[in-house]
């Protein structure tokens, strides 16, 4: 009897793990199935997101260039805008009209003419107010006017002096979307389309369009909750949908793909069959039981050794702070004595020595500095920078946009000052310039790219407006040149001289708009037959002074008074109270913040503290120094750490604070600078009398 009882329960603990891993077959065949629709779903609604994001940044691109145009200077000439436009929406073919409206919203200028029943405010005040107020363009709401297709409008302002003087606008037809939705070839059953920021439909892949219709509830839901996930939804022929969303930043603009319910949830019917076919076969394999057992103990012996190592490593990860900080006090060390020897040794085999290891210590400090802050990435915006710096690599981007039959020339004088401008913006304008040039040498010629400081006197400047010292640079060209009746136009947007098909029409268009963006101008002289030249006037920009090298000040300029060192690292306070006494400072030396506070409280004299932060639990050096700020106000105080983070809480409670590793002319200089804050703030903290 007890054998059986002990087969049966062999039996039932072989049936149970069977049909639990039968389970999680199941499940596990469900979760597989369903994150592989998900992860398509979500890469095909990146994908469309992007490209929709691209192609409306397109739009707005070319609508930013056209406010850019000069011919939008003060009072705009109706008929040089109609032909503008002309040429504009004729490039455009889902362009449909163009209007220019005051920052009030009252049109001004449209093209096409409307009638004049129309009323004169513009279509989507909202979008077009937001334009004037912020002085950013916006991508407005999708539109369905009665015996209309549908359309939506971008607004970009027109920015002069820093404030908005008019609002251009162009009404398009969302033909490009729906076009580029339909491009991605979505499964069978699969949808998409695209929501405007007032959760209406813009376009769809599947008929009707419904253009100007509201979206389901439930996916307005979760638009407001996430910018991107997942939502349930009843398709308009009462589909049910699965659907995934990506909110495009900036426009507030969606996109939206959508598979079945019913597709989405088939896995988990297959799941239902592996369990049912995992059960009944668990009866028919009972013999694999302690293989299965086995199994089982080895796949947790791997799991607790993963989670083992996750714990090691957790903890490598806490400790890096502290070994970057002992690894920065090793450098102390290294660099400090090795410079205090270089002021003992007068042998020069020994002092090439002792500057290899000034220079292996500094390339620690280096690194250690690196592994400290990383992550840290610089914003795109101008700077300042040398063109002698940058002369063959502009030479080679010249070179490679025209033939071989034209000439190149660049010459960058040494004296030539800085220029502060965007780097890749100012290529990206003498390729466009080169460009024009090779396109009017056909038979070959010179292009020849000069630099040359200017100092601007505004109205004595050639016309260009501006007032003060600016790099000039030339791009001049023995091409056909243009007439001087079209020399005003050739800065405007999709004004070409070139034939059909050969130019946009933009290349110029850059340039000036690079130009004033720089808080520059561009200028042009050209004659028919004699070449063109065009010149930028950018700013002019600084360099950072060449530094001379730092070297101990000399035994007449050496320092008197009394330091507090605290330091718990007793190579490292040795180090840094041999530099204090070689620039003549009394040092008295303490390992722990509370030994060193009850000294001072206790009358210690002393004209500067100088403490390490990292000091143990009991007591910091930040800690150590504001209390003595409270009781002794009359002392200096500088920090010392190896910590990034310790460094910026430090500078935030407003001490001087030196990194390690540091060498003598670095201390030396932060505590005369520290001991000359204190005595300027010394006669401001005097007691007042008290009246009375």
């Amino acid at each position: 009897m007890k054998l059986n009882r002990q087969l049966v329960l062999l039996f039932l603990a072989a049936l149970l793990p069977l049909v639990v891993l039968s389970a999680v077959l199941g499940a596990g065949a469900l979760r597989q199935g369903q994150r592989a629709m998900v992860s398509d779903a979500q890469d095909r609604v990146s994908d469309l997101a992007a490209g929709v994001g691209r192609e409306l940044d397109a739009q707005v691109q070319v609508l930013q260039t056209v406010t850019q145009s000069p011919m939008m200077d003060g009072k705009i000439d109706e008929a040089r805008y109609d032909q503008m436009a002309e040429r504009l929406l004729r490039s455009r073919p889902l362009w449909r009209a163009l209007t220019l409206s005051d920052p009030q919203g009252q049109r001004l200028m449209d093209y096409p003419l409307l009638p004049g029943a129309v009323p004169r405010k513009v279509i989507d005040k909202a979008s077009q107010s937001e334009a004037a107020r912020t002085g950013r363009p916006v991508i407005g709401q999708i539109l369905s006017p009665p015996r209309l297709r549908p359309a939506f409008v971008i607004f970009a302002p027109v920015v002069r002096d820093g404030r908005v003087v008019y609002v251009l606008d162009a009404v398009m037809e969302p033909g490009a979307l729906r076009n580029l939705l339909l491009s991605n070839r979505l499964p069978s059953g699969w949808r998409a389309g695209v929501i405007d920021r007032s959760f209406r439909i813009v376009t769809r892949t599947i008929p009707p369009d419904a253009a100007g219709s509201p979206i389901d509830p439930d996916a307005r839901a979760a638009m407001v909750r996430s910018p991107a996930g997942f939502y349930r939804a009843m398709g308009w022929d009462k589909t049910p949908l699965v659907v995934a969303y990506r909110i495009l930043p900036g426009s507030g603009w969606s996109v939206h793909v959508a598979m079945p319910r019913a597709m989405y949830e088939a896995p988990f019917r297959r799941a239902l069959w592996l369990v049912g076919l995992g059960a009944a076969t668990s009866l028919m394999i009972v013999i694999l039981f302690m293989w299965l057992l086995a199994r089982e103990l080895r796949i947790r012996h791997k799991e607790a050794a993963a989670q083992e190592e996750g714990r090691r490593l957790e903890g490598l990860g806490r400790i890096t702070g502290g070994v970057a900080h002992d690894f920065n006090n090793l450098l102390m060390i290294i660099q400090g004595s090795a410079e205090l020897l270089k002021r003992r040794v007068g042998d020069e085999r020994a002092g090439a020595l002792v500057d290899a290891i000034l220079a292996a210590g500094q390339r620690g400090q280096t690194l250690t500095r690196q592994l400290l802050a990383f992550g840290r990435r610089s914003s795109h915006q101008p700077v300042s920078f040398r063109l002698q710096d940058r002369i063959e690599a502009l030479e080679t981007l010249l070179k490679q946009s025209v033939p071989a039959e034209v000439a190149v020339g660049l010459e960058v004088p040494p004296t030539a000052w800085p220029i502060h401008a965007d780097p890749d913006a100012l290529e990206m304008a003498l390729l466009n310039l080169a460009v024009n040039a090779r396109d009017a040498m056909p038979d070959g010629g010179q292009l020849k790219v000069a630099a040359s400081n200017a100092v601007l006197l505004r109205g004595r400047d050639d016309g260009t407006g501006l007032r003060g010292e600016f790099v000039a640079l030339s791009v001049a060209d023995t091409g056909v040149g243009i007439p001087q009746d079209r020399l005003l136009q050739v800065f405007e947007p999709f004004y070409t001289t070139k034939p059909p098909g050969k130019g946009t029409g933009l290349g110029l268009s850059q340039v000036y708009g690079f130009a004033n963006q720089s808080n520059g101008a561009v200028t042009i002289r050209s004659r028919s037959g004699e070449g063109t030249t065009v010149t930028l006037y950018l700013p002019r920009g600084t360099t950072a002074a060449v530094q001379a090298p730092r070297t101990r000040p000399a035994d007449a300029q050496r320092e008197c008074g009394r330091v507090v060192l605290v330091e718990d690292n007793p190579d490292v306070a040795e180090v840094t109270q041999a530099m204090l006494s070689a620039l003549g400072y009394t040092v008295s030396r303490f390992s722990d913040a509370s030994t060193a506070l009850e000294a001072l409280e206790a009358g210690e004299v002393a004209d500067v503290l100088v403490s390490d932060i990292a000091l143990g639990p009991a007591m910091s050096g930040l800690e150590l120094a504001q209390r003595v700020q409270e009781s002794r106000p009359d002392l200096s105080i500088v920090l010392m750490t190896g910590y990034s983070e310790a460094l910026a809480s430090g500078v935030s409670h407003g001490f001087p604070v030196l990194a390690k590793p540091f060498g003598q002319v670095q201390v030396a200089e932060i505590i005369r600078r520290a001991r000359e804050a204190r005595s300027d703030a010394a006669p401001s903290e005097a007691t007042a009398p008290i009246a009375g």
